[in-house]
């Protein structure tokens, strides 16, 4: 029996994202167009949403049971944590910044689904933030959205 909404809600989520990625340019891989990292993007989360439902109706469904399908209310409340996130990370990011806003969702991530252990989510944030932030603006030279840091 399936019990976790979660991956059936990503692999739309994933298709959803191809979709408008879709409607702008992709390009090539030579030449990428708007779209080609989203639609990358989205393929990714859609991937991960069905190997999410793949690996839970395997672990749960066993030959002689039926497959029906209930949702669990103990995986809603952290689903909707993680679109809250999500969602504020998407809204703060230009106006906060890349470094102060990755640091706080990654710090909500770690603090929330990591036993609530301050230091260790504060540390594995700091390094993520450092590690992103060396790779893609000082070394590719990508511009990350500064915001307060102007």
């Amino acid at each position: 029996m399936i019990q976790k909404p979660e991956g059936f809600f990503w692999a739309v989520i994933g298709a959803f994202i191809c979709l408008l990625a879709w409607k702008t340019h992709l390009g090539s891989f030579r030449e990428p167009g708007p779209g080609f990292v989203a639609f990358l993007s989205g393929l990714f989360i859609a991937g991960v949403g069905l190997i999410m439902i793949l690996t839970e109706s395997r672990a749960r469904i066993s030959p002689g049971e039926s497959s029906n399908l209930s949702l669990s209310v103990r995986s809603w409340p952290q689903l909707f944590f993680t679109m809250a996130l999500l969602f504020g990370y998407a809204i703060l990011l230009d106006v906060l910044g890349y470094l102060l806003t990755t640091f706080l969702v990654m710090w909500g991530f770690f603090y929330a689904f990591g036993g609530r252990r301050r230091a260790f989510s504060l540390m594995v944030s700091l390094i993520i933030v450092a590690v992103t932030y060396l790779v893609f603006e000082v070394w590719l030279r990508c511009q990350f959205p500064r915001g307060i840091f102007l």
